[in-house]
């Protein structure tokens, strides 16, 4: 499909970042036929979070040819998400499978470095040339356009790499949103995380024993738990960085004060041991005001993070990924590598990623509950389920923002 160039040092498409991201981009372009290199600065496995996948994740991995790696795989099936309010009331549960039939309604939870793994050999196996423990220093450009990058492995001298292409998926890096100054704050939503891990933690049983618990706490935060293979459980609470780094700037002492005064959570964990480390972030939500230019690309997080709640964060590592490679196979066999081509996949995008905005900025208003707006606009459950399955992409969901603005204002535009 193309003439790529057979020199060592001169790619079809280069990328920045070897996560699910990358991983997903460079998978589709080198079984496409395009000569593909991915730098990543760690060794696999490696430490990450955002563990938990949503539905909408099934079509891409499916595609990828990764679903028989995830059904023998240990994960957890995740079958719905469900909300716990601070009183220690419980909702029902938000099945998948209200909305999806078939094994799509089911997905996972995973354990990051695995599955991240997973991936790259996955990458790999497609055709894809990886380069471990090698840090990305710079993006190079003949004026406004990506041409290549300087890249670096520990002890060694620094090489260039010149690519028709340049990806960023980087992640929080946010490679070329630093090195062009694009990166910026997203317009209220400054919201601190802390998070850790317990052995032995309660689970439902059956078909729930898999799924997302959301516990609501005062002063509009909230903790995760999920379950994770090895009778593991990821337990991570989110609210200001003003309410959690009040008293304190030690990360343990906080979260296990807040657990303390998060009852029905505190029962969860009543027999379990508490294995650590505690790791958390002061600020989470970002995001690049361009996202795509001449000869160069941003998937995953280095283009924007906005909040864990949906656990969004995988889903559009994976779509924008898929969305990405589909623009640049086009664009490499027109050999228009420009930005208005390059970047076709952004206006589809990016309205999903509105949606699932909206949807956040509403869970932090404190007037705001699902069960009050269900109730009052009963016909909306399945577009609520649907934002919480991440199949909010290619659709018109303009019914559900407006009934949605009917109970909270809209948040301010990017």
């Amino acid at each position: 499909m193309t003439n790529a160039s057979a020199a060592n040092d001169s790619y079809d498409v280069v990328v920045a970042g070897g996560g699910p991201a990358g991983a997903t981009l460079a998978a589709f372009l080198a079984r496409a036929g395009y000569r593909c290199l991915i730098f990543e600065r760690a060794k696999f496995p490696r430490y990450h979070i955002g563990e938990s996948l949503i539905p909408q994740t099934y079509g891409t991995l499916d595609r990828l040819g990764l679903l028989p790696k995830l059904r023998a795989s240990n994960f957890p099936q995740k079958h719905s998400v469900r909300f716990v309010s601070p009183t220690g009331r419980v909702s029902s549960p938000f099945y998948f499978s209200d909305r999806i039939q078939g094994e799509g309604a089911q997905t996972w939870q995973v354990e990051r470095g695995e599955f991240d793994r997973m991936m790259l050999d996955h990458a790999r196996e497609q055709g894809v040339e990886v380069r471990e423990e090698t840090r990305v220093e710079e993006v190079l450009f003949a004026g406004e356009r990506a041409v290549g990058l300087r890249a670096v492995r520990e002890g060694a001298q620094a090489y260039e790499i010149d690519a028709r292409i340049v990806v960023d998926a980087s992640g929080g890096a946010t490679l070329i949103g630093r090195q062009l100054g694009l990166r910026g704050d997203v317009p209220g939503l400054v919201k601190a995380s802390i998070w850790t891990y317990y052995r032995g933690g309660a689970r439902l049983e059956g078909i729930d024993a898999g799924e997302t618990t959301i516990f609501h706490i005062g002063e509009g935060g909230w903790f995760w738990y999920i379950p994770l293979p090895d009778d593991l459980v990821s337990v991570g609470i989110v609210a200001s960085p003003e309410y959690l780094f009040a008293q304190t700037e030690e990360k343990e002492a906080i979260f296990l004060g807040e657990v303390e005064r998060c009852a029905p959570l505190k029962e969860r964990l009543a027999r379990a041991e508490h294995v650590g480390p505690v790791r958390g972030y002061r600020q989470l939500a970002y995001a690049n005001r361009q996202t795509s230019g001449a000869g160069w690309l941003m998937v995953g997080d280095a283009r924007a993070f906005l909040d864990p709640i949906y656990s969004s964060g995988l889903f559009l590592a994976l779509a924008s990924a898929e969305l990405a490679a589909e623009c640049a196979c086009e664009a490499l066999a027109a050999d228009d590598l420009s930005a208005a081509r390059l970047g076709r996949f952004e206006p589809e995008l990016t309205a999903g990623v509105e949606v699932i905005r909206r949807l956040i900025h509403a869970f932090y208003d404190p007037q705001f509950s699902f069960g009050a707006f269900v109730e009052r606009f009963p016909g909306q459950r399945g577009a609520l389920i649907d934002c919480l399955t991440g199949d909010v992409l290619d659709k018109d969901m303009s019914p559900f923002l407006a009934a949605l603005a009917q109970m909270t204002s809209p948040p301010e535009p990017f």
